[in-house]
C-alpha cells in the first residue's frame, strides 16, 4: 500500500510540475506578470534601465523615494525568474513579487446595533461595564482637531456621508477638482480629497463599505444630533482607496497609498488589512513615513494561523518602530474569536466585535453583458469562434452535444479522456474591465470525471500565457446540464484585462468521458452609491481605527509629538486585562483618557530599514554566504537554510544573536565568495553537514552510523557476519533512499551517492588484511 501510494503522489508532483502555472486556486500569492525592485542609491538611470533592456521588461511605476520600480515583465518570464535575475545584480537592493493582501473585516453580523459600546460600556449589550476604551472621560480633555490628518488606506471612503462630510481632509495645493492641472504638482492631478491607487484617479469612492467603516470609527462627527460619533468628534479624514469591491489589492498600490499620505501630512494611518508574504516594499514605505501606522493584527482566530509570533500578518507583524499592531476584544473584555494575537507581534487590544459604524448603501444597476457564447453557430477543433487549445490537447466544439441537443464545448470527443492529461482551452480576446462593476461568469455545463482525482478548472490570465486556477469542479454531474457561477470581480481589478478559459487535469487511474461546457457568459453591473446609513462589523479591522483615533487625541493635546511617543503613550497606558495575559505586548486593552493622561517621554523614533530580501551581495534572504556557493536564493538547499533560521534560530535568544552576527559579518564573505568558482566549491563542501541534517535528515543517520561503524570496524575486531549483514542491509537501504530523494526531484550533497563504495571499500579492505594475517 506504502508503495502505491507513493507511486501516485510522484505522479501528482510530475503532472503539477509541467502545469501551466494554473495549478493555484483560491486567491493569488502575488499579481502575476509584476514585481518590484529596489535599486541602491549607487545605480544610476543608464544602469537600471540596461538591466531593463536586457530581458525586456519595462518600468510600470516609480516609487521616487524609496528608489523603487514596479516592474512589467515579458510574457516570457515568470515571476520567481524575474526576482531571480534582479536579484542577483549588484545594482540591486532587493527584489519581490507584487503581494496581494485583503480586508480583515468579518461579515457584518447585526445591522440592528445601534450602541457604541467600544467607546462607552454599560453592559447595554450584555456585556460588562466599564469594558470600554472610557472615551467620555477622554472628551473631558479634548474632543480631537481639525489640525490632526488621518490616513485611512483601505477601500476608499463615502466622503458624502452625512456623518462624515464635516471631516473629510481637503487638498488646499489643489485650486479645482476639475481643472486636469496637477496644481501642487505632488504627481495626482485633482486630488483635492486623496486618491484612488486602484483606478488611478481622483475618486476615492468607497464600493465595499470596509474604509468607510473604519473612517467612522475613527472621526464620524460628533455631536451633531445625528448618527454615530467616532473617537475623534473633529479631524481630517484622507480617503486613499486600494482595496476593490471585494476587498482585495495589491501591495504595489499599498505603499504608493502609504507613500501618498506621508508626502501629504498625514500624522496617522490606518491599516485594516494584512496578510500574504513578508513584503520588504511595504515595510520599507512605513518605515519612510513619520506617521502612527495602525495594523489589524487578523482574523485567524481558532485556527493554527491564529498566533502571528508563530505565523506572521503583515503589515501588522512588521517590527516597525512606528506600528502598533491591535487585536479585537468583544464587550466582555474578552480577546474575540476570531482575533489573531502575539505576545511579541500584538501591541494591544481595542473594541473589534459588533462595532457600529458608517457605511454607504451601494446599489447595482441592471446586469450588462461583456461576453456570451453557445457554440452552436459552427462545429470542430480548436481553434474556433474565438476559442483556442493547448498543444496536443482534443479540446473542441461538438453538435448534439449541448444544452437541449444543442452544441458544447467538449474536452475529449472521441471518447474518454486520457491519464495523466493537463490540457485546456480558452477564449483568445481579453476580457476588459470597467472600474467599481461586479463581474460574474455563469455557464451550464455537466460531465465525469474521477471524483476528487480528476478536475475541470477554471482558469484565468493575465497575458494568454500564465494561466492560474480559481475554482475547479469535480465528480459525476448526470444527464442533465447544471449551472455554474462565479464572481470575477478581484480578476477584473487586479488585471484591467484578462482571459479565462478551462483545464482538465487527470491523474494516472481511471478516466471517464470528460466534460460539456454551454451558455457561457460574463457579466458586469455596475454599482453607485444610492445612500448613506450604519451597521455592524466585527474584526481586528475594526479595533484598529479605535487605536488610530485615540492617537489623533494625543495628537490634537501635543501636535508636535513624533509617532513613537504617541505609540508610547497608548502602550503604557492600558488597562491590564486577564484574558489578555500572555496574549498581547502590553496584556490590555486600549484606554483613551489614560492614554491622554500619560506625560509624554522623550522616545526616538528613528526606524531601522531592514533588508531581509536583499541579493546583489549574496542574498537569499539573508543567507548571503550560501546563496553565493549555490549560486541562487531559489536554490532548494537556501530556502531549507532559510526556513531553519526562521523556525528555529530566530525563536530564542542565542540563535537571534547568531543570525545578528551572521549579519554584520557574513556579506562581505559572500561578495567574494560568489565570482570565484573554487571558493563556491569549497563552501558547499563545508555547507554539506548542515544541509544533510536540514533536508536529509534519514541519510544524515545513515551516514553517521555508517561512520561510527567503520571507526568501531578500524578499532575493533569484529566477526564476518556481523560486517557482511550490516553491509548488505546498508546496500538496500542507500540506493533506496537515493531513488526517494530522486523521485522528490532533490539532487544529495557532494559525495552522498558514493557512500555504499566508501563503506564497501573499508569493509573489504578491513577483510582482506584480516584474511592476509590468517594465512600468515
Amino acid at each position: 500500500m506504502k508503495k502505491i501510494n507513493f507511486i501516485f503522489i510522484s505522479g501528482a508532483i510530475i503532472i503539477l510540475s509541467v502545469l501551466p502555472s494554473f495549478g493555484k486556486t483560491g486567491r493569488h500569492e502575488y499579481v502575476p506578470g509584476e514585481i518590484l525592485v529596489r535599486f541602491k542609491d549607487s545605480a544610476d538611470t543608464v544602469t537600471i534601465n540596461r538591466l531593463h533592456t536586457f530581458r525586456k521588461a519595462v518600468n510600470k511605476k516609480d516609487f521616487r523615494p524609496l528608489r523603487l520600480q514596479q516592474i512589467k515583465l515579458p510574457d516570457n518570464m515568470s515571476v520567481e525568474e524575474a526576482v531571480e535575475y534582479y536579484r542577483s545584480d549588484p545594482n540591486v537592493e532587493y527584489a519581490e513579487p507584487n503581494y496581494i493582501v485583503h480586508a480583515l473585516a468579518t461579515t457584518p453580523n447585526d445591522s440592528s446595533f445601534t450602541q457604541l459600546w467600544g467607546l462607552h460600556n454599560t453592559g447595554q449589550t450584555g456585556g460588562t461595564s466599564d469594558a470600554d476604551i472610557d472615551a467620555p472621560e477622554a472628551w473631558d480633555l479634548t474632543t480631537g482637531s481639525a489640525n490632526v490628518v488621518i490616513a485611512v488606506v483601505d477601500s476608499g471612503v463615502a466622503y458624502n456621508h452625512p456623518d462624515l462630510a464635516g471631516n473629510i481632509w481637503t487638498n488646499t495645493g489643489e485650486t479645482s477638482c476639475t481643472d486636469s492641472i496637477d496644481n501642487d504638482g505632488n504627481g495626482y492631478v485633482d486630488d483635492c480629497r486623496g486618491w484612488d491607487f486602484l483606478g488611478n484617479d481622483n475618486d476615492p469612492s468607497d464600493y465595499n463599505g470596509h474604509g468607510t467603516h473604519v473612517a467612522g470609527t475613527i472621526a464620524a462627527t460628533g455631536n451633531n444630533s445625528a448618527g454615530i460619533t467616532g473617537v475623534m468628534w473633529q479631524a481630517m479624514i484622507m480617503p486613499l482607496r486600494f482595496l476593490g469591491i471585494n476587498g482585495a489589492g495589491t501591495t504595489a498600490d499599498a505603499v504608493a497609498a502609504i507613500l501618498y499620505a506621508n508626502a501629504n501630512g498625514a500624522q496617522i494611518i490606518n491599516c485594516s488589512w494584512g496578510g500574504g508574504s513578508y513584503s520588504q516594499a511595504l515595510k520599507d514605505a512605513i518605515d519612510a513615513t513619520q506617521a502612527v501606522v495602525v495594523c489589524g493584527a487578523g482574523n485567524d482566530g481558532g485556527s493554527s494561523s491564529a498566533n502571528i509570533d508563530n505565523t506572521p500578518n503583515y503589515p501588522a507583524s512588521f517590527k516597525s518602530n512606528n506600528i502598533i499592531s491591535v487585536t479585537a476584544t468583544n464587550h466582555y473584555d474578552n480577546l474575540a474569536s476570531f482575533s489573531n494575537y502575539g505576545i511579541k507581534s500584538v501591541d494591544l487590544s481595542a473594541p473589534g466585535e459588533s462595532v457600529y459604524s458608517t457605511i454607504p448603501q451601494l446599489t447595482e444597476d441592471p446586469s450588462i453583458t461583456v461576453y456570451s457564447q453557445n457554440f452552436d453557430s459552427a462545429s470542430g477543433n480548436l481553434p474556433l469562434l474565438g476559442w483556442n487549445r493547448s498543444a496536443n490537447s482534443t479540446w473542441a466544439v461538438t453538435s448534439g452535444t449541448g444544452l437541449s441537443g444543442t452544441n458544447s464545448l467538449e474536452d475529449s470527443p472521441d471518447g474518454n479522456y486520457l491519464t495523466n492529461i493537463v490540457s485546456w482551452s480558452y477564449y483568445a480576446i481579453p476580457i476588459s474591465w470597467q472600474q467599481d462593476n461586479i463581474y460574474t461568469l455563469t455557464l451550464q455545463w455537466k460531465g465525469v470525471l474521477e471524483n476528487n482525482n480528476d478536475f475541470l478548472d477554471l482558469i484565468i490570465s493575465a497575458d494568454g500565457t500564465d494561466w492560474y486556477s480559481i475554482d475547479r469542479q469535480t465528480g459525476i454531474i448526470g444527464g442533465n446540464f447544471v449551472s455554474y457561477s462565479t464572481d470575477l470581480t478581484d480578476i477584473a481589478e487586479m488585471f484591467n484585462s484578462f482571459y479565462f478559459g478551462f483545464g482538465l487535469m487527470s491523474d494516472n487511474s481511471v478516466t471517464y468521458d470528460g466534460v460539456y461546457i454551454d451558455d457561457i457568459t460574463i457579466s458586469r453591473n455596475p454599482l453607485s452609491t444610492g445612500s448613506y446609513t450604519y451597521t455592524s462589523y466585527s474584526g481586528t479591522s475594526m479595533a484598529a481605527p479605535h487605536v488610530s483615533g485615540v492617537a489623533g487625541l494625543i495628537f490634537s493635546l501635543y501636535p508636535d509629538l513624533n509617532a513613537c511617543q504617541v505609540k508610547d503613550m497608548i502602550l503604557r497606558s492600558v488597562d491590564i486585562r486577564p484574558s489578555l495575559d500572555g496574549k498581547v505586548l502590553t496584556d490590555g486593552r486600549l484606554n483613551a483618557y489614560n492614554a491622554l493622561q500619560e506625560i509624554p517621554r522623550d522616545v526616538s523614533c528613528k526606524n531601522r530599514v531592514t533588508n531581509t530580501g536583499n541579493s546583489g551581495g549574496g542574498g537569499g534572504g539573508g543567507c548571503f554566504i550560501a546563496t553565493a556557493a549555490y549560486g541562487s536564493a531559489m536554490h532548494p538547499y537556501v530556502k531549507a537554510l532559510r526556513e531553519f533560521r526562521d523556525q528555529h534560530l530566530l525563536t530564542n535568544s542565542y540563535g537571534k544573536a547568531f543570525v545578528s552576527f551572521y549579519y554584520k559579518y557574513s556579506p562581505p564573505v559572500a561578495n567574494l565568495i560568489k565570482d570565484r568558482e573554487y571558493l563556491k566549491f569549497i563552501t558547499k563542501i563545508i555547507l554539506m553537514p548542515l544541509v544533510m541534517v536540514i533536508v536529509f535528515p534519514l541519510y544524515s543517520f545513515v551516514i553517521f552510523i555508517s561512520s561510527a561503524l567503520i571507526i568501531h570496524v578500524i578499532s575493533h575486531k569484529r566477526s564476518n557476519r556481523l560486517l557482511k549483514k550490516y553491509f548488505s542491509c546498508l546496500c538496500v537501504q542507500v540506493p533506496r533512499l537515493s531513488l526517494r530523494a530522486k523521485r522528490s526531484n532533490l539532487s544529495l550533497p557532494l559525495g552522498i551517492n558514493s557512500v555504499n563504495s566508501l563503506l564497501y571499500k573499508a569493509i573489504s579492505l578491513r577483510l582482506l588484511r584480516r584474511n592476509i594475517r590468517s594465512s600468515q
